[in-house]
């Protein structure tokens, strides 16, 4: 195979990589330099926090301790990138009263209450549930396969939400945002690239009729996030987008509790 074919990809990945983590890796940014969109390779990136935040589940800890410091390394390889959209939009989107303010308070980089209680009420959650699913989860080999699928999913598929809501919605911001260069409307072989992580590792991660009950609860999770968002801001920014990638993350490991049930 030509390997200049495959080059506008392994570009387009490395600048996801280095766009949504702090992967150090360099990279030319060059406009000249082909590349695929960088944010179709989001669930991509999903699946390399994922496979390097599993390291807890080779030591004989509790599941609790596995599951807090999955989370915190997942958190630290993306610098919190999606944790502090949640917490904006938070702020922004219950806080303000009208569109403009509510961009306003996005923009505003101090914390409230609605911050705080937001990433609380997420982080206590994720790791409750994560603790949950690593209980009931046999301790085999077969298991640490369902393991390390179920975990990637969970990123995998959390990452497909801000994705569809740029296809869906209208970017909006007040002034100048780093986040406007990260936004592309995907064509369908750009879908294909950002959905074929999501359908292998799913199979995995899930038996077939549930996943099929997830990626349709999924559907209706992302259009629910599109008329709360079009009621309160007519559009999404960078923010929304991080919220509704740990919103899926709660969504999916939800879903993966009740099919292991």
């Amino acid at each position: 195979m030509n390997i200049s074919i495959l080059a506008p990809y392994w570009q387009g990945f490395k600048r996801s990589l280095v766009t949504y983590t702090r992967i150090p890796l360099t990279v030319d940014w060059g406009d000249d330099i082909k590349h695929i969109p960088a944010v179709c390779f989001l669930p991509w990136i999903g699946m390399v926090v994922a496979l390097l935040s599993a390291w807890p589940l080779w030591f004989d800890w509790s599941a609790s301790l596995q599951a807090l410091l999955m989370i915190l390394t997942a958190t630290l390889l993306t610098g919190g990138f999606h944790e502090d959209g949640l917490m904006d939009a938070c702020d922004g989107l219950i806080g303000g009263w009208e569109k403009e303010q509510r961009l306003s308070i996005m923009k505003d980089s101090r914390i409230g209450s609605y911050a705080a209680l937001s990433i609380w009420f997420s982080l206590t959650l994720k790791w409750l549930l994560l603790s949950e699913l690593l209980q009931i989860i046999p301790e085999s080999f077969l298991g640490i396969i369902y393991t390390l699928s179920a975990w990637c999913i969970v990123h995998v598929m959390a990452r497909i939400m801000p994705i569809a809501l740029m296809s869906l919605l209208d970017y909006v911001s007040t002034g100048q945002s780093k986040a406007a260069s990260m936004i592309a409307k995907l064509n369908l072989k750009q879908w294909a690239i950002a959905l074929a992580p999501c359908l292998v590792i799913g199979v995995l991660a899930f038996n077939v009729f549930d996943l099929m009950i997830t990626l349709i609860l999924a559907a209706v999770l992302i259009f629910l996030m599109k008329w709360y968002l079009r009621k309160k801001i007519d559009g999404f920014n960078g923010d929304c987008l991080g919220a509704s990638e740990q919103i899926g993350e709660i969504f999916v490991i939800v879903c993966l509790l009740v099919s292991y049930s």
